[in-house]
């Protein structure tokens, strides 16, 4: 819709008048057939809208301040309201709008609707260009602002690191654990047919599965006519992934304080605070091992004097004296630790963390990355291949190729 000047001391009827053309323009471009009804009707509700078998029951109401202490209860009352009567074969759909809204008033809106009102469809529109749909067949019309000319110059290099954010990498991982093994990924194994779902599974908030999964549909990695949120385009959205990873991280050199056995003591360091193997010493937890000679490396949350004292039987090497273990700041924590699994009783780096991570580094990490998807990965990456499975692409299992596994160094 255009930018239409929506005062906040326009009466009521003025603003729900604005509301309602905002929002038809919205669905009959979409290809929503729009129907207004009148009160008194079958439907307990202010328009029908229909599109191929959705229908939907609207109830909508125009605030003229977008705080959530004023959106939220404008939500509720449609949402009552739209519950009420006969809706036939209609679901119920509750939209509130108001002149300007802030993303993060958006988001209030959307908890709260999913857990007092989670079988109630729920959109939430301003005239910035902001819409925030939950619901069947409703989740294509979602829509940031309109960003100033100046935010629109830096983009593209914000929206690189934001489809691999913390969290994100965390959803990426989501999707792609009902393909791998439990053993060799800790996360929730569904399918999700909206973002929606995939929040609940994956305990993040509503709004940052909305906008998960709208960059992805924007930038064409999802499956368009799948029932369910899947994967597509993955050899580039892998190559992505990777790349977005390269990037310099703090470790830190150290040595046991008392000597005596060495796995016994690593054992120790990893059951003391919230950390987990990474990089090749992952890698062979995983009995997916190749390069031998390089300290284990243990990821924990914040690597900073302060974190230290977790590590009482650690202390910093000395230059030129080898270390013993490599303590490594977490690149993207949410994702490590949600995803880590437990391997002979050691919290371990998953394996799709070990491919991202050990690429770039410069003891063979490119050989055992290389590993790594040959035996695992390679089919999943595939599977993405021109929008839907390739088969035959990638013919041999992850178990049909095997090198000699190692078991864990002495």
């Amino acid at each position: 819709m255009d930018n239409h000047e929506f005062p906040g001391k326009s009466s009521q009827s003025e603003r729900w008048a604005l509301a309602a053309r905002q929002f038809q323009r919205i669905f009959e471009g979409a290809g929503w057939n729009v129907k207004s009804l009148p009160r008194g009707a079958a439907f307990d509700a202010d328009l029908l809208v229909r599109r191929r078998k959705a229908a939907y029951a609207v109830e909508l109401k125009a605030g003229s301040e977008g705080r959530s202490d004023r959106l939220i209860p404008l939500f509720a009352q449609a949402a009552l309201q739209v519950m009420r009567g006969d809706r036939r074969n209609a679901r119920p759909l509750a939209v509130v709008s108001a002149p300007r809204i802030p993303v993060h008033a958006a988001e209030q809106v959307l908890q709260f609707a999913a857990e007092y009102a989670p079988d109630v469809a729920v959109g939430v529109l301003d005239f910035q260009g902001l819409r925030r749909f939950r619901g069947p067949e409703l989740e294509d019309l979602n829509a940031g602002p309109v960003a100033p000319p100046s935010a629109a110059r830096s983009g593209s290099v914000r929206n690189v690191r934001h489809l691999f954010s913390d969290l994100n990498q965390w959803m990426l991982k989501a999707l792609l654990a009902p393909e791998l093994p439990a053993h060799l990924l800790s996360a929730p194994r569904g399918r999700y047919g909206n973002a929606s779902q995939l929040a609940r599974a994956a305990h993040v908030s509503v709004m940052s599965a909305f906008r998960f999964v709208q960059q992805l549909r924007e930038e064409g990695y999802l499956h368009e006519s799948s029932s369910s949120l899947e994967l597509v385009r993955r050899q580039d959205l892998f190559a992505r992934w990777q790349a977005a990873g390269d990037r310099a991280v703090r470790e830190l050199p150290m040595k046991f304080r008392l000597p005596g056995d060495a796995r016994a003591q690593l054992r120790k360091v990893l059951s003391s605070g919230r950390a987990c193997l990474g990089l090749f010493a992952a890698a062979d937890a995983l009995r997916l091992g190749f390069v031998d000679g390089v300290p284990p490396h243990v990821y924990v949350e914040r690597l900073q004097p302060s974190s230290l004292v977790a590590w009482k039987s650690l202390r910093p090497s000395e230059a030129g004296e080898l270390p013993d273990v490599v303590l490594r700041q977490a690149p993207s924590p949410q994702s490590v630790f949600r995803g880590m699994v437990r391997a002979d009783g050691a919290a371990v780096a998953d394996v799709i963390q070990v491919w991202l991570d050990v690429a770039s580094h410069p003891a063979r990490g490119r050989e055992q990355a290389d590993l790594i998807r040959q035996r695992v990965l390679d089919p999943i990456i595939g599977k993405g291949f021109a929008g839907s499975a390739a088969p035959g692409r990638h013919s041999r299992g992850a178990g049909t190729c095997r090198l000699h596994t190692r078991l864990p160094r002495q």
